[in-house]
């Protein structure tokens, strides 16, 4: 095709004569795209936008508001993907899977403690830890992602095998013949140095990198907030809250043991 003289060749000269193409045609310049782009059967244009100095999830959320304000034509729909669907996924993942590893923690020590009651106790810590948690990371203005919702997982360990610590102690003191309240202070005093070792080791070393330390580690930042917050804060109340209730629970269980063994003597 000769735009330049009107003509068209069709590289045969056994078909005629060439046709002009201004008898066939009408030519005119205009401006399109190079190359035309689809996505589920519908035609996609791309916008990239590459985030520098914020996270993705509050660039995504200033992007919506913006986009919120535009009057769109008719047919035309605006949607966010590639990384931002990805996060938006796994967060959804891990909404459900928080709950699923309590259960699954719960269920374990079921079966180890022999108990309803122990286990509940020991993830009542739990609770506590999200909301040094959730405190931290507000005070930050960090955002909620993969990585602080890893961190919490990581908090949630920690704070249960601390638990663990102080009720197993405290039953077997019981079992030795001490009280309930005998027991759970003696298992304050004597598990109270592993558990700060524990939680200071880690709070400490997770702290230069949630201070922001070093270069390329943002995106690690959120996972040590989530993380020192949330021991922060559960380390303080395990030795609290966990012995006080332990200690109502064992009251309660010694009391029905001595019934029945009182009213054997009487006999």
């Amino acid at each position: 095709m000769e735009m330049s003289s009107g003509f068209y060749a069709s590289g045969d000269e056994r078909r005629g004569t060439p046709a002009l193409l201004r008898d066939v045609a009408a030519l005119s310049f205009k401006t399109g795209p190079d190359s035309v782009d689809h996505y589920d059967l519908s035609r996609l244009i791309d916008v990239l936008v590459t985030p520098v100095g914020n996270d993705l999830g509050h660039v995504a959320k200033d992007i919506e508001a913006v986009l919120a304000t535009i009057q769109l034509p008719k047919d035309v729909t605006l949607e966010l993907r590639g990384e931002v669907a990805n996060m938006r996924s796994a967060i959804g993942s891990f909404a459900l899977a928080l709950p699923l590893a309590v259960l699954l923690i719960y269920l374990v020590m079921v079966g180890l403690f022999r108990s309803l009651v122990d286990p509940l106790i020991i993830l009542v810590a739990v609770p506590l830890g999200w909301i040094g948690t959730v405190l931290l990371l507000h005070l930050t203005n960090t955002s909620v992602n993969v990585e602080s919702m890893i961190g919490t997982l990581m908090m949630m360990g920690i704070v249960v095998s601390n638990s663990i610590l102080l009720v197993d102690y405290a039953n077997r003191r019981v079992q030795a013949g001490a009280t309930a309240e005998q027991a759970v202070l003696q298992a304050g005093t004597n598990r109270i140095r592993p558990i700060l070792m524990t939680s200071l080791a880690t709070i400490l070393g997770l702290l230069p990198l949630a201070l922001g330390f070093g270069e390329g580690n943002e995106t690690m930042v959120p996972l040590a907030r989530a993380a020192v917050g949330g021991l922060a804060i559960s380390t303080i109340m395990t030795l609290l809250v966990v012995p006080v209730m332990h200690a109502m629970v064992l009251g309660r269980r010694v009391t029905h043991v001595d019934q029945p063994t009182a009213a054997s003597e009487e006999m």
